[in-house]
């Protein structure tokens, strides 16, 4: 998978392959899509700093394919071929580096590779060629490797893709391939009821996105890389969150729970069926230096929300929710719901309008022709036809699938 820079507001476009240019990122040729211009880059990593200086008036998304490398004596291709020499035969090596992987991303401490189906040291001529014993001189040579020069790394892992019907999220075919010193025991109880010594004894990574601190066990918990704008967008374009109060149903390790709390929320109600999410949550408190009592955390279903925040008024006073946060995809349709009968409860006590954020894979055409908002206001009206459902924006925040987009709809709730 490469990245594409999908230019809409045309002034950008040559300041934008200047950059790509002096960074060896830019890839022939510029090509046209309806009235936007498709500029194919270098870049593999949805991280990488300069996609954080782009302009709202340019999407990035993800498409199949090989990354085409900017050939230097430090990539991993230049390592293999050079670590293998005199090891193996050149025939041998040859054959290898077709199914090298090349696309990878370095979580401190660790070098997760891709999923792909071809290109994996799980595929069977790595297996089935290479000793197990000079497998792991080649892991433990790479960890010192001039491609990974000041990473920090210790351990090394391929990735697999999400079990979509899962809900909980969960890694389970993540493959450790260096480094690791225990396997994770095939049952439930690690995964559903982990133990304080469970969590001590993980691989815990930590990341910084537009200076927040993340962290997540990667054998147990996903990290989301992609919506690092739709983060920074709830960063740079809110402020009314400060002060006020924010639900996030899916809280994840913090996506964007950590968000919001930066950006001052009063308080935010995470709900979370993963405890091994949850305890990142906590993690990515402690190291962002926030207040622990700011953010309520709780381990269970969303369906419980409006009791919890029922409770917390009984003690602390009525909240003065201002956004619910929905980031579930495929869909965040069962949270709709829940989301009005929170502002149906808060009328009791204001009479602002709540914003929600609808995260939803839709297809392109649904956004162009407007009927994917169409269809969402109806819904909500469905659900309860007194209130005034507004949509203000909607953030196209990466493809997820040919023509596929992961969506956040922003919705004003009013009475």
């Amino acid at each position: 998978m490469v990245l594409e820079l999908v230019v809409r507001d045309l002034k950008l476009l040559k300041p934008i392959k200047t950059i790509l240019e002096n960074e060896g990122l830019f890839v022939k040729p510029i090509y046209s899509e309806g009235e936007d211009k498709i500029i194919r880059t270098r870049i593999s990593d949805s991280n990488h700093q300069l996609l954080e200086s782009l302009g709202t008036g340019v999407l990035i998304r993800e498409i199949d394919g090989p990354v085409i490398q900017s050939h230097t004596k430090n990539d991993i291709t230049e390592f293999t071929r050079h670590f293998f020499e005199g090891k193996l035969e050149n025939a041998t090596v040859i054959k290898l580096l077709e199914v090298l992987p090349v696309k990878y991303t370095v979580f401190p401490p660790l070098l997760l590779f891709n999923y792909s189906k071809q290109r994996s040291f799980l595929n069977e001529l790595w297996q089935q060629t290479v000793p197990s014993e000079l497998m792991d001189q080649f892991y433990q040579a790479m960890l010192s490797a001039p491609f990974l020069a000041n990473k920090k790394v210790s351990h090394i892992a391929t990735n697999m893709p999400i079990i979509e019907s899962d809900v909980m999220r969960r890694p389970f075919n993540i493959v450790p391939l260096y480094g690791f010193k225990n396997s994770i025991p095939n049952e439930d109880k690690i995964w559903d009821s982990p133990s304080a010594q469970d969590f001590q004894d993980a691989l815990w990574c930590q990341v910084n996105q537009n200076g927040i601190e993340q962290v997540w066990a990667p054998q147990f918990t996903m990290f989301s890389r992609g919506n690092i704008k739709e983060k920074k967008r709830i960063l740079d374009t809110f402020t009314d969150i400060e002060g006020n109060d924010v639900v996030d149903m899916y809280s994840g390790i913090g996506y964007f729970t950590l968000s919001y709390l930066t950006r001052n929320a009063r308080t935010v109600f995470a709900f979370e069926l993963n405890p091994w999410s949850v305890e990142g949550l906590k993690r990515g408190l402690k190291a962002n230096r926030i207040d622990q009592n700011r953010c309520h955390i709780f381990n269970e279903s969303n369906a419980n929300c409006l009791t919890r925040i029922k409770e917390y008024a009984s003690i602390h006073g009525p909240p003065h929710i201002r956004h619910i946060n929905l980031g579930l995809l495929p869909s965040s349709r069962d949270g709709w719901p829940l989301a009005v009968q929170l502002y149906r409860y808060q009328l009791q006590f204001s009479t602002d309008r709540i914003t929600i954020h609808i995260h939803e894979n839709v297809h392109i055409d649904h956004i162009r022709d407007n009927s994917f908002i169409a269809n969402t206001v109806a819904q909500l009206q469905e659900i309860d036809s007194e209130l005034t459902y507004t949509p203000t924006h909607l953030e196209q925040i990466k493809t997820f699938a040919p023509d596929v987009w992961h969506i956040c709809l922003d919705v004003d709730i009013d009475h």
